[in-house]
């Protein structure tokens, strides 16, 4: 590390780069040291870099830059290209630290499947050609764990390298931002001081110019000046008081048009004040500027210039040790990798070229040949068996469908061991999952000949269907058609006969609208209402878990189902504008079919749908009364 420059820099003022000198320098170099296994200041004489570093200090020295113009931006333009070389150096480092970590890794991959794959038969009967190629391949992981030791050493040292790095742009940033500091201020400086001297130079010559039109000789011009100076120390007032005059003076002289010796003397006294005032101006900005000027070129630019000399060398000698920690850490992989295909004399172990020759090749056929006629079975001369045909799973479903529509619903459960149809339950979770905040879900419809292809797979068997494929998903309309076709189409309607009447009831017809007159077919249903008792809403909630209690188990299990899955379509109403009312107009006559009576079709619909909506609106509470 360079030290030539310690003297310059003791009296740095604070933030200014010091070069480091002595032990500090040292401690700065071997702190980098740590990153390898050993350091490289141990392969070079020290002797020797100091003595480069006195040549280098020596050479530096031989110039003053403080004479130069521009040498500050020659200097910072070196550290620079230093610091550029050290960026480089950082991403030759980082890249071959890539390359080296892939080598390695893709190394140990291949060894490791290979010792998977490899076939390993009890340690007492392996062949001589198995040990060694196992032996080969345990060499390649060692190669592979060098290389990855050697990728971790080179990343470490661009970390630390880049680290170093940015500390030192840094330093650099920093005298070029104080330098530049000192040159605008003297710059300011010179600025005030040119308009000072202008100003001074037109008030002397106003004064000039009075002098020469009053005519006096040398004498009274002196006695102007006299004045003039003795004007200068007086008070503030006075001065005040003095031009007060003077325009007064000047005002009357001005009225009559006229100019007496009077008022251009004193015109002249006042003139001679005031390039009296601007002089003193002058000279003290003149004073301040040269006073900067002295303190940069004498003081701290040569202070920065030192700075500046050191960071190069600094950096040029840290660049210069972790090239030559790389060589080092370099030859040392290359030495591990040698010596593992190759250990050294007295190891006691074999290389490559030993493992290979260790291969018996007739010992291992022969100890083959022994162990499998010994564990071998007997030719099987027996006839050959008869072997039954198997169809695809498509050809026997084709054979022998599981047709559910149209098929009475226990019968359907109880053969293919369900608590509710798969088509319900496979329909439902496709809605859950991809439909639920589709506007009009179970309202719009599908494509026609997509849900009676769906009605035919489901007519084969309901369990291989998959609903979760895109060509169902990408249009769930499809999915909610084939359902409501199948409760249309299921004998009985999931709402058995027996239990119409008493839904019903509690929906007479005289509610749904005035005007709306109940048939006889109608009144008789509904003989045993009170039209005239106006039912609570726990009596009708009582009633309709009575009825649904009293349904079939398969028929109960699957309104259940139905209603659950509903309630949560429902529940997105606020995206699929689907609520209880919509749904109860949809489900209504499919799961309470209206009677056989056509001319009472469009009153049964809409009391189903009342139903429906009430059930569905109230499904906890009736549910948890069954």
């Amino acid at each position: 590390m360079a030290t030539n420059t310690g003297h310059a820099n003791s009296n740095a003022e604070p933030g200014i780069y010091r070069t480091p000198t002595g032990t500090a320098s040292l401690m700065s170099v071997t702190s980098a040291a740590s990153i390898g296994r050993q350091s490289y200041e141990d392969s070079a004489p020290l002797h020797e870099q100091q003595q480069q570093q006195q040549h280098h200090s020596q050479s530096a020295a031989q110039v003053d830059l403080t004479e130069i113009d521009g040498g500050l931006a020659m200097l910072l333009d070196r550290s620079r290209q230093s610091l550029t070389s050290c960026k480089e150096t950082v991403l030759f480092l980082k890249s071959r630290a890539k390359v080296e970590e892939d080598y390695g890794r893709n190394l140990q991959k291949l060894a490791q499947h290979t010792l998977k794959s490899m076939d390993r038969p009890n340690p007492g009967h392996q062949s001589t050609q198995q040990v060694s190629w196992q032996r080969l391949v345990e060499a390649h992981e060692t190669l592979a764990s060098n290389r990855m030791k050697f990728s971790i050493t080179l990343s470490e040292m661009s970390d630390f390298l880049s680290t170093y790095v940015k500390s030192k742009e840094a330093i650099r940033r920093k005298l070029r931002d104080t330098e530049q500091r000192y040159q605008k201020a003297i710059e300011e400086s010179e600025s005030l001081l040119e308009k000072a001297r202008a100003k001074y130079e037109a008030q002397c010559g106003e004064w000039e110019r009075l002098l020469l039109k009053t005519g006096k000789p040398d004498g009274a011009l002196a006695s102007a000046a006299t004045s003039a100076s003795g004007a200068t120390h007086s008070s503030s007032s006075a001065i005040a008081k003095t031009k007060n005059v003077g325009n007064a003076v000047s005002g009357i002289f001005g009225k009559h048009k006229g100019s007496t010796q009077e008022s251009l003397e004193r015109m002249g006294q006042e003139a001679g004040v005031k390039a009296k005032v601007a002089n003193e101006a002058y000279k003290r900005l003149l004073q301040q500027t040269n006073s900067m000027r002295r303190d940069f070129y004498d003081v701290q630019l040569p202070k920065i210039l030192a700075s500046v000399m050191g960071l190069i060398e600094e950096v040029d000698q840290f660049l210069k040790f972790s090239l030559g920690k790389y060589a080092y850490t370099y030859e040392s992989a290359i030495l591990a990798d040698a010596i593992t295909l190759k250990p050294m004399d007295g190891a006691g172990l074999p290389g490559m070229v030993e493992m290979i020759g260790e291969i018996d090749s007739k010992a291992d056929l022969d100890a083959y040949l022994m162990a499998t006629a010994k564990h071998g079975g007997r030719i099987n001369r027996a006839s050959i068996p008869y072997k039954e045909y198997e169809m695809s799973t498509i050809a026997r479903l084709y054979a022998s469908p599981k047709r559910i529509f149209g098929v009475p619903l226990d019968a359907q459960l109880e053969r293919d061991q369900q608590q509710v149809p798969l088509i319900i339950v496979k329909c439902a979770d496709a809605v859950e999952a991809f439909g639920l905040q589709n506007e009009g879900i179970y309202r719009q419809s599908g494509q026609s000949s997509q849900v009676n292809k769906l009605r035919n797979e489901f007519d084969l068997d309901a369990e291989v269907v998959d609903l979760q494929v895109n060509s169902y998903i990408s249009d769930i309309n499809n999915v909610t058609g084939v359902l409501k076709m199948y409760l249309r189409e299921l004998p009985g309607g999931l709402i058995p006969v027996a239990q119409h009447g008493v839904m019903l009831s509690y929906f007479p017809v005289e509610d749904l609208e005035p005007g709306v007159a109940a048939s006889a077919d109608a009144a008789a249903t509904m003989h045993h209402y009170d039209r005239d008792q106006d039912l609570g809403l726990a009596q009708k909630i009582s009633g309709m878990a009575n009825a649904i209690r009293s349904m079939p188990p398969p028929n109960r299990n699957t309104l259940a189902y139905l209603l659950a899955h509903l309630d949560k379509v429902q529940a997105f109403q606020e995206f699929n504008m689907m609520n209880s009312e919509n749904l109860s107009i949809v489900f209504g006559p499919t799961i309470l079919p209206a009677g056989n009576n056509p001319a009472n079709a469009a009153v049964d619909i809409r009391r189903s749908a009342k139903v429906v909506r009430f059930i569905l609106d109230n499904r906890r509470a009736i549910f948890d009364a069954i």
